[in-house]
């Protein structure tokens, strides 16, 4: 009860310049039709479109047609990405425009269909018969009995929590958010519901808290600041924490948040360290500490609640970090590099045991948060447009937004922590 709910967002717009479309790329690029983008050699017709306008995997581009991936229990019609279910198979329908599901092979192949005892049923297509499975089930090793499909291991099944059953799969949330209609997404309560939840927006000048509408809370809501750039919520304390960065210095400053959002009681905690050249931050909200990442020197450094101690956690293999996130719930640092080769690393929180999670198709990871229940880490790419996804251990990558409407780089993040804490 009381809790805070808000988010956090600190745009920054990336691209003002005017674009010379005759441009070549580099040596081992190849120059998407939209003669801007420059993507590698080595990601052409590898069945992931990786240009704005999918030209590396395009029938001009790759000599043989693309292999389009359909769910479970589906096919794709020739020369198309549409995908049509295995039931759709000779079933008297035209379901593909070039009549690709229907022909005489259906009558040909009925008796080998037959006799290969599926047990849920067979599909009979131009390659041949094979057996497949009700929804929730998939076929086994031996090619004809079903196995109970795990669902929970697919990325994006539920938003929070699943919970995996014979044939099916169950969604819930944890504590303090509610299950939707939909039975998958998780929304944060509403409590009190007097107060609804709200965005600290930050700009170079100012902070300000507006509602999720984009509108204006009634009370008078902003700080007025000069060359803000970092911005980060300790939620336990109800206060927010922002760096500004002047010519001749830079402050790390706080304020109070009331439950009326009004923002009050502004104070400066006097660093030990120089913050000129630091432009992200994260907080650790069990103890109070600050992590900073400063692309110039090239190191990550850590102080305490108050800025009178202050320890170099990484300086060695760091060529241009940029973003960094924490989950103190697990003990983990997550920050991005990209200077010789472009990286995003995991490692504890007193900067032991590092280990790169991401290293291939990525080139300039400027923005990175964590999702604290999935423990899923998300970061932005500003040259390959796009925001992706993996989980803490580098796995189950995923695509979440790729192209042009990756237009200005941002990091959305409840910063809230589990309940359980």
């Amino acid at each position: 009860p009381g809790a805070l709910n808000l988010l956090i967002i600190i745009p920054i717009l990336h691209c003002c310049n005017t674009i010379d479309f005759n441009r070549l790329c580099d040596i081992g690029e190849f120059l998407c039709d939209d003669h801007v983008t420059c993507v590698s050699q080595n990601w052409l017709c590898d069945g992931e479109p990786n240009c704005p306008d999918d030209s590396d995997e395009s029938l001009d581009t790759c000599p043989e047609e693309i292999e389009f991936k359909c769910p479970l229990n589906h096919m794709t019609c020739i020369g198309t990405n549409r995908c049509i279910h295995l039931s759709q198979l000779c079933n008297g329908v035209y379901d593909c425009s070039d009549g690709y599901d229907e022909g005489v092979h259906c009558r040909e192949l009925l008796p080998k269909c037959q006799r290969m005892n599926c047990q849920y049923k067979c599909s009979i297509s131009r390659n041949g018969t094979s057996c497949y499975c009700e929804d929730g089930y998939e076929v086994g090793d031996d090619g004809r009995n079903c196995n109970d499909l795990d669902e929970c291991n697919v990325y994006g099944t539920c938003s929070q929590t699943c919970i995996n059953t014979d044939g099916s799969y169950a969604c819930s949330c944890v504590e303090g958010y509610v299950l939707q209609p939909d039975n998958r997404s998780c929304k944060a309560k509403n409590e009190p519901s007097d107060r609804p939840p709200v965005l600290l927006i930050a700009s170079s000048e100012t902070i300000e808290v507006l509602y999720l509408n984009g509108s204006k809370v009634p009370t008078p809501n902003s700080v007025k600041g000069n060359g803000i750039n970092t911005l980060d919520f300790i939620y336990n304390k109800d206060t927010i924490c922002w760096i500004e960065s002047k010519e001749s210095s830079s402050q790390l400053k706080c304020t109070k948040i009331s439950k009326s959002w009004r923002l009050t009681d502004e104070w400066i905690i006097n660093i030990a360290q120089y913050l000129h050249n630091v432009q992200q931050m994260a907080i650790d909200w069990l103890t109070g500490n600050f992590y900073f990442v400063d692309h110039v020197s090239d190191r990550i450094f850590v102080c305490n609640h108050n800025g009178t101690v202050c320890i170099t956690l990484i300086d060695l293999d760091l060529q241009n970090p940029k973003a960094i996130a924490v989950d103190p719930t697990s003990g983990k640092l997550f920050f991005t590099d990209y200077g010789n080769v472009a990286k995003i690393e995991r490692c504890d929180m007193d900067g032991m045991n590092r280990t790169r999670i991401v290293e291939s198709k990525i080139e300039q990871p400027t923005a990175v948060a964590v999702d604290l229940v999935n423990k899923y880490v998300y970061w932005i790419d500003i040259y390959l447009d796009y925001i992706e996804v993996v989980d803490y251990q580098g796995r189950n990558r995923h695509t979440v937004i790729q192209g042009r409407q990756v237009s200005i780089y941002l990091m959305i993040q409840d910063p809230r922590p589990p309940p359980y804490l």
